[in-house]
């Protein structure tokens, strides 16, 4: 009878590869494997900016849904018949539109501003 070979450290499949859960990095220290991000994941960098513009359309977006009861609200404290109350809550709504148009400008200089300091890194880079 023979007795099952015993796998000695350094030899087989796998010999010198970190366990399961664990890669190396460039330096040789061990971390672990996040797991992969779809796109460019240096891209998901948030600015100040992007975060004020986050913020700004949750309120705003939380403001819409919010229009009735907050006319509701004014009523209270001023005396409004129906139709002020209908043209005020058709002001506000127009307003939030208005705002919200603003910030989807925003949005679109932060875009213009990264796109063109990225094609400004790539010809310095080229040249």
């Amino acid at each position: 009878m023979s007795m099952p070979k015993k796998k000695t450290a350094g030899a087989g499949r796998g010999a010198g590869r970190s366990p399961a859960g664990l890669a190396r990095s460039p330096g040789g220290r061990r971390r672990l494997s996040l797991p992969s991000i779809p796109g460019h994941g240096g891209r998901l960098v948030l600015t100040t900016r992007m975060r004020l513009l986050i913020i700004a359309q949750g309120l705003i977006f939380y403001a819409s849904l919010q229009d009735e009861e907050t006319i509701e609200w004014l009523a209270t404290l001023v005396p409004l018949s129906k139709a002020q109350a209908a043209l005020a809550e058709g002001l506000l709504g127009l307003v939030l539109f208005l705002l919200w148009g603003l910030c989807m400008i925003a949005w679109m200089r932060v875009f213009t501003q990264d796109r063109s300091g990225q094609d400004r890194r790539d010809r310095e880079g080229r040249t």
